[in-house]
C-alpha cells in the first residue's frame, strides 16, 4: 500500500509540472556567421529591410560608424522602422534575445517554436529571418514574423 501511494504521488507531481518550449534554431551557424560579421569590422553600409506581417515595412537603412543613421521608406504603406533591425549587429542581438527568451520558457498560449535564418555567406549577414510560433486556437495574434535583408552594400 505504501509503495502504491508513493508511486501515485510521483505520478501526480510529474504531471503537474509545466512543459517547456524547445526552440528549433541552428545556434552553431548563427554564432559562426555572427563572429565572421564582427571580424569583418564593417561599420558603414546600407541595406534594404522588408518586414512582413501585421506591421509591414520596406525601406533602405543607412548605417554609419556602426550606428543607425537614417532610413528611406521604399513603399507608401510601410510602417515605421523596426529599430531592432536597424543595424546588422542589432539584428543579431534581436535574434539571440528572442531565442534566449523563449527557449526553455514555460509553454503558454503563444510562443516561438522555431527561428529559421538564412545567411549571405560572403558578407555574413542574415538575409531571411522567419519566426515560427505556436498560438492557442482561440487566441488572435498580430505580429510581424518574417524579415528579409537585401541589397547590402558596404561604404568606404
Amino acid at each position: 500500500m505504501k509503495k502504491k501511494m508513493i508511486f501515485l504521488i510521483v505520478i501526480v507531481c510529474c504531471s503537474c509540472g509545466k512543459d517547456h518550449v524547445s526552440v528549433k534554431f541552428d545556434k552553431k551557424t548563427f554564432t559562426q556567421q555572427r563572429q565572421l560579421w564582427q571580424a569583418s569590422n564593417t561599420k558603414d553600409y546600407e541595406y534594404h529591410l522588408f518586414a512582413s506581417g501585421f506591421m509591414m515595412y520596406y525601406g533602405k537603412i543607412h548605417v554609419e560608424n556602426g550606428s543607425f543613421k537614417y532610413d528611406e521608406i521604399l513603399h507608401e504603406y510601410a510602417s515605421s522602422l523596426f529599430m531592432d533591425y536597424a543595424t546588422i549587429d542589432k539584428i543579431y542581438q534581436t535574434i539571440e534575445e528572442i531565442y534566449n527568451h523563449y527557449n526553455k520558457a514555460d509553454k503558454s498560449d503563444f510562443y516561438y517554436n522555431e527561428i529559421e535564418v538564412e545567411y549571405d555567406k560572403t558578407n555574413h549577414i542574415p538575409t531571411k529571418i522567419h519566426y515560427h510560433h505556436f498560438q492557442s486556437p482561440n487566441l488572435a495574434v498580430d505580429g510581424t514574423f518574417y524579415f528579409e535583408i537585401s541589397s547590402f552594400k558596404k561604404h568606404n
